[in-house]
């Protein structure tokens, strides 16, 4: 079971994310905003990270940003709708600013846990 802090300021993508995490065993931290979550990794460990970008207060880069300065070696996955651009410009920030996998929403649930199990498999660094 790992520890996954999801940050999404959409509160139903928040909660399905959620959903399909501990449907996989998985024990899920919400945070409406990256501010909120780096206050949580500034005191606690996480296994992964999950991050929407396009969000209010703290955008996804700032917050992986911060987390990397927290805990390098976390593992994080960036996700994006792209708002009212296309999510590849989003998530190539994203993965150019220390994200270690990216995702484009919409997604299905069986590959957020896939790429979830992916990244927790994998070696840190």
């Amino acid at each position: 079971m790992a520890h996954i802090l999801v940050i999404d300021d959409d509160p139903v993508l928040r909660r399905v994310i959620t959903l399909a995490l501990e449907k996989a065993g998985h024990s899920v931290l919400r945070c409406e905003n990256g501010r909120k979550a780096i206050d949580f990794l500034e005191h606690e460990h996480a296994d992964l990270l999950i991050t929407d970008i396009i969000m209010p207060e703290m955008d996804g880069v700032e917050t992986l940003r911060a987390a990397r300065r927290l805990q390098p070696d976390l593992p994080i996955l960036a996700i994006s709708g792209g708002g009212s651009f296309d999510p590849a410009d989003y998530l190539g920030i994203a993965r150019a600013f220390g994200a270690t996998d990216i995702m484009p929403k919409p997604f299905r649930p069986a590959d957020l846990i896939e790429r979830v199990e992916k990244l927790l498999a994998a070696p840190p660094g």
